[in-house]
Parts: C-alpha cells; sequence; structure tokens
C-alpha cells in the first residue's frame, strides 16, 4: 500500500548538478523536476518534525500546484522505507480504518480481533506484520494532523506502542469516552511489506477501499469482476468478525489513509440526510475554490435554520447559503462543519 514519489510526475529523473537554497526551495525545485533528491530530502523534513520548512515549499508553489503538492507530501509522510532487525528490506505505512460505534469508548477497541480479521480475510495480501494503536480517535482532531506529526506517529509506531500512545494522548486525538450516541471513529494501525512485494504489486498492492464505492462511475476503471466479487466479500466477513469481537462497533472499514479516513467519514456520515449532504457538497465546493483547502465557517441561527457563509484562510467570502436544519440536526450540521472546516464560528 506505500506509494513513493520522486517528484511531481514520479518519474525517478537522475540528480543533475547542484541547486542552493534553503530547504524549502530545494523541495520546489526537485518536485517540479521529477529529481530524485525530492524523496531524500522530503523524509529528512518530515524526520525532522520541520513542518514550517514545507508550508514554506507550499507557499513557493504556484496556486494550481499546491493541491497535488500537498497530496503527495501527507502521502509520502505516512510511509518510510527500512531494514528491519533480521535485515529485510521493509516498507511501513501507517493503516486507517472508520469505524462507527456506539456505547461507552472508555475501554479500547479489539485491537487483536482487527489485526486477526485482517489477516483472515486475505483483504492486506502483502501485510509481513500489521499493529494497531489500542485507542479511539477523534476524526475532527485527526483534520488537523499535519505531514511531520503524520511521520512523527508512524516513527512512534514503529518504535513501541506506548511511544504512540503518548504522542495520540499529548497531541489530543483521543476519542471523548464521554460521548454519547452512534458515532463515527478513527483506528490507525502500521503495516509492514516487503519493499519487493510492494514494488512488484505496484499500486494494487492493497484494494483501494473507498473506491469500490466508485467503481464504473465517472470514467473509474473497473476492477475484475471476480477480484471486486472477492474483495466486497472479504469486506463483509472482516466487518462480521469485529461486530462478533466487540458489540460497540456498528460498522468497521479500512480506508487506506489518513485522508482517505476523512473523505470516507464526512461522505459516510452525513449521505442519509439531503440537507446535511447539501451543506457537505456547499463546504466540498468553497474548499475546492482555495488555494490550501482551508476553509473557516460562521453560522448563524435563524428562523427557519442556518445561515452558513465560507471563508478562506484571509478571510474573503467564498459562499453563503440558507440551509432549512433545525434541532438535531442543526447540531449535527455543526459537528459536521467543525469536521471539514478549520474553524467554527457561531453568531
Amino acid at each position: 500500500m506505500a506509494k513513493t514519489g520522486n517528484g511531481r510526475n514520479g518519474a525517478d529523473k537522475p540528480a543533475s548538478g547542484t541547486f542552493t537554497g534553503t530547504p524549502a526551495d530545494r523541495l520546489v525545485r526537485y518536485w517540479r523536476n521529477s529529481d530524485r533528491r525530492f524523496d531524500e530530502l522530503l523524509d529528512e523534513t518530515l524526520d525532522a518534525g520541520r513542518q514550517a520548512v514545507l508550508e514554506a515549499a507550499l507557499d513557493k508553489l504556484r496556486e494550481e500546484e499546491q493541491p497535488e503538492f500537498l497530496d503527495e507530501v501527507e502521502t509520502i509522510a505516512e510511509s518510510v522505507r527500512r531494514t528491519d532487525a533480521q535485515g529485510d528490506d521493509m516498507i511501513a505505512t501507517l493503516f486507517w480504518l472508520a469505524v462507527e460505534v456506539s456505547g461507552d469508548l472508555s475501554q479500547p477497541p479489539a485491537a487483536a480481533a482487527i489485526e486477526e480479521a485482517l489477516d483472515s480475510t486475505g483483504l492486506l495480501e502483502t501485510a509481513a506484520d500489521t499493529r494497531l494503536l489500542p485507542v479511539w480517535l477523534e476524526p475532527e482532531a485527526l483534520v488537523y494532523l499535519e505531514a511531520a506529526d503524520r511521520r512523527t506517529l508512524l516513527l512512534r509506531l514503529l518504535d513501541s506502542t506506548d511511544a504512540a500512545l503518548r504522542f495520540v494522548r499529548e497531541a489530543d486525538l483521543l476519542a471523548d469516552p464521554a460521548d454519547a450516541g452512534t458515532r463515527l471513529v478513527g483506528v490507525v494501525g502500521l503495516i509492514e511489506e516487503e519493499a519487493e512485494a510492494v514494488e512488484a504489486a505496484g499500486e494494487d498492492a492493497v484494494p483501494d477501499f473507498l473506491g469500490l464505492a466508485r467503481i464504473g462511475e465517472d470514467g473509474e476503471p473497473e476492477l475484475d469482476p471476480a477480484e471486486e466479487t472477492r474483495i466486497r466479500e472479504a469486506l463483509t466477513r472482516f466487518t462480521a468478525a469485529i461486530q462478533g469481537a466487540d458489540p460497540r462497533v456498528q460498522r468497521c472499514e479500512p480506508a487506506g489513509g489518513l485522508n482517505d479516513l476523512l473523505d470516507l467519514i464526512a461522505e459516510a456520515d452525513w449521505t442519509d440526510n439531503g440537507e446535511l449532504a447539501e451543506l457537505a457538497s456547499f463546504i466540498d465546493v468553497a474548499s475546492d475554490e482555495t488555494a490550501d483547502a482551508v476553509v473557516d465557517a460562521v453560522v448563524t441561527s435563524t428562523a427557519h435554520g442556518l445561515f452558513v457563509r465560507a471563508f478562506n484562510a484571509d478571510g474573503r467570502l467564498l459562499d453563503e447559503r440558507a440551509f432549512t436544519l433545525q434541532g438535531d440536526e442543526a447540531a449535527q450540521a455543526v459537528a459536521l462543519l467543525q469536521q471539514r472546516c478549520r474553524s467554527v464560528t457561531k453568531e
């Protein structure tokens, strides 16, 4: 499931000449030229936790380049290549699951059962080892997990479960066990794969679980019917196994990377209600109009529901709309906005 970059087009061009400048300057230059030094410098930057360098590089790019650069940086942040204790060439990657739960979350998820189900159902065919962090994570907090933080979490999880637990607690990523009702939370784990197996499988190393819902739509390539059936049946068995081990779990879906998790949760949580789906679409469109996907929302209660205004990071109004959402639906709408937006101000 690991994905490497080698610059803008992943072309792995050989390094040529020298280029001086700040680390941010070099990241931009290497990325634009598909220079193999991009991955090396990016790994150094991520391992050192230098998020400010990544933000400086983002600012140096043209607006239309920024989403592609950010996506590549965040993807690479969640994967590292290393030599394990046995001397094998391995790729370690963060792996996220979306879990719909109901009830008290004071007890951790059944991590061992999830690991066993992932293995027994064959969902992760190239995985040599799988380890899950036994905590429930709050999606609203995960939205703000920067690329350098994702790399830190990965390195801590490689170090030990205790080190990773300290990190998620210090970063305030834990879901509140006191929250009542049914809700969606995240679970993160670590998958280690032999580098040779990953490279042989290419991008098909692990199924695109989120993409299964869109197969055949909008020009999406279709899977081999037999393979699609196998994956769907494996997902069904996987969910059933988790539900049997933990009655709090209503649904458990492998997502892939953190961005996949956030997309899955955002789509799954609100599609049953037309107005909430409209609100989600409203924020998505506003986000698409920004260079950095940052949206700040201002919500005003009216006699007929909610009036929502969306602003970019500079305070420019992107769009505004009235929604007939009241009572519990209004509360759900605010929760949706808090999940999708950098900030939500109530007037």
